[in-house]
């Protein structure tokens, strides 16, 4: 039973090193991040572009690292793309053994969304580990911000963004509040780090970049997305109704921990209350909203949950497990028992596929045995057989369905497309078109032009690859050739005109 989480905690690290082997990255910011670094690699290192222009979105600290590993691995070898999540999660889990035990390490690997993240070419996971670092500095220094917080905190912020500022002072504000402690000098000098670290790229990437450049930053990526997103607008209460799948499989056992947490007066599990505050509340001020934003706040869920599991409360806890658990029957068995006439046309014969199933039938099978775990065992094991269930069904999914989530979300059927046409790559115009991406691909295929409208009809292209949907807005391009193929990614259908 003692090492039971420690063992349960070396099978989920394994379990993240199955998909690399076969996964191509996925459409969206992973291909559009490989652009970037293929971008940096020729020459836009300190201030990186895509496309030629500026790109905002992202501090340079993890495009650096990726740009780097690309000189030992390639350009088109997946692990320069993933290895700084993989290595990210197995430090945050270090660190959360270190700060909750091994229990608090395999709750926050088990959360779908960091075990899912930690296997993508995305800056998440660092991210997240880089602001549990300062978390755990100000725990032990019993509230006050410390100077290596502020370090970790400044990294944060140059591999993310400036939230990692906003979370950590959250933090810091609400534990000065619980603890009735009031901010010293000392906590002053962490600051510096925090400002210096950003502003050592910041600065000069403004003077090269120019006042077009600092307009972008300030006013669209930083005040933009507070106050008025052009992207990812939601409600104020975005995050409370996602909490369910945002913190699965953790979301019930989340609940009876934060009821218990005050009711015993444990100072870590208030700790780390304030700690999901810290991220929950400022994220639900901000304009634009994404589920992948709460993964900062996964670490701190961990620990309470643990320290809930610790205690022993057994009986709301193991009720808690008991609830998730049959969500995922059910689905399981959804997942068996569903049509394909049900269905649209596309996902109908996904869904009949016999390995598509077999998905389903593992997320049944798995749900029933944890659900005998729970009712006949103590909560440590109920809460350990709960976090395997979707590990189990997902590292399924890993292991033989990457060759049709492959066909699905990369880039692969137009790369096949473009292989076949009777073009050189300087000739073809990609209009709303992913960035090109598959390991092992022909170099030259990066000369494929992204054009927009404008650029389209100026531009002399043998091959127009267009995204189907906004095939009308040059229709008077389309109309001088002839459609010679179609193929479909990430669920849109996409047409090639020579």
């Amino acid at each position: 039973m003692r090492r039971a989480p420690a063992i349960a905690l070396a099978i989920v690290i394994v379990s993240v090193l199955l998909s690399p082997w076969q996964r191509e990255l996925f459409i969206g910011d992973e291909t559009k991040y490989s652009q970037v670094v293929r971008e940096m690699h020729a020459g836009s290192v300190f201030l990186p572009t895509l496309n030629g222009s500026p790109f905002t979105h992202k501090p340079p600290l993890h495009f650096w690292i990726v740009d780097l590993l690309t000189y030992v691995f390639g350009l088109f070898s997946i692990w320069p793309y993933v290895l700084p999540s993989l290595v990210s999660f197995g430090l945050l889990l270090w660190l959360m053994h270190r700060f909750g035990g091994p229990l608090a390490a395999f709750v926050c690997g088990t959360s779908l969304l960091m075990w899912g993240s930690a296997q993508t070419a995305r800056m998440d996971v660092a991210f997240a580990a880089l602001l549990a670092l300062a978390a755990y500095r100000i725990y032990r220094a019993n509230g006050a911000l410390t100077m290596s917080a502020g370090v970790a905190t400044g990294l944060a912020f140059l591999v993310k963004g400036p939230m990692a500022p906003v979370i950590i002072l959250a933090l810091f504000a609400f534990e000065a509040i619980r603890r009735k402690r009031k901010p010293i000098a000392k906590d002053a000098l962490a600051l510096l780090p925090i400002l210096l670290l950003p502003l050592l790229w910041l600065i000069p990437a403004i003077f090269i970049g120019g006042e077009s450049y600092w307009r972008e930053i300030f006013y669209k990526q930083t005040v933009g997305r507070a106050v008025g997103a052009w992207v990812h607008k939601s409600p104020p209460w975005f995050y409370l109704v996602r909490a369910p799948m945002t913190l699965m499989p953790w979301f019930f056992l989340t609940v009876a921990a934060l009821v218990a947490a005050y009711r015993r007066g444990d100072e870590l599990a208030k700790f780390a209350a304030s700690w999901i505050l810290a991220v929950f509340v400022p994220y639900t001020l901000l304009s634009s909203k994404l589920d992948v934003y709460m993964i900062a706040m996964l670490p701190a869920v961990a620990l309470l949950i643990a320290r809930f599991v610790d205690a022993g409360d057994d009986a709301w806890g193991r009720r808690a497990n008991l609830v998730m658990l049959s969500l995922f029957a059910i689905i399981g068995a959804a997942g068996l028992i569903v049509q394909p006439r049900h269905i649209r046309e596309e996902d109908g014969a996904l869904i009949a596929r016999v390995d598509v199933r077999a998905l389903f039938a593992v997320l049944l099978i798995a749900a029933i045995v944890a659900i005998v775990i729970t009712l006949r065992g103590r909560l440590v094991m109920s809460t350990i057989a709960t976090g395997f269930v979707p590990v189990a069904a997902f590292a399924y999914a890993a292991l033989f369905l990457l060759p049709l989530a492959n066909e699905m979300a990369s880039t692969r059927p137009l790369v096949r497309a473009l292989m076949t046409v009777n073009a050189p790559p300087e000739k073809i115009a990609l209009y709303v078109c992913p960035h090109l991406w598959v390991r092992g691909m022909d170099p030259k295929l990066t000369r494929a032009r992204h054009v927009d409208a404008a650029e389209l009809r100026t531009f002399d292209a043998s091959v127009v690859v267009v995204r189907r949907r906004n095939g009308p807005e040059v229709a008077d391009v389309l109309q001088r050739r002839q459609r010679t193929g179609e193929l479909r990614m990430i669920g849109k259908w996409f047409d090639v005109y020579e």
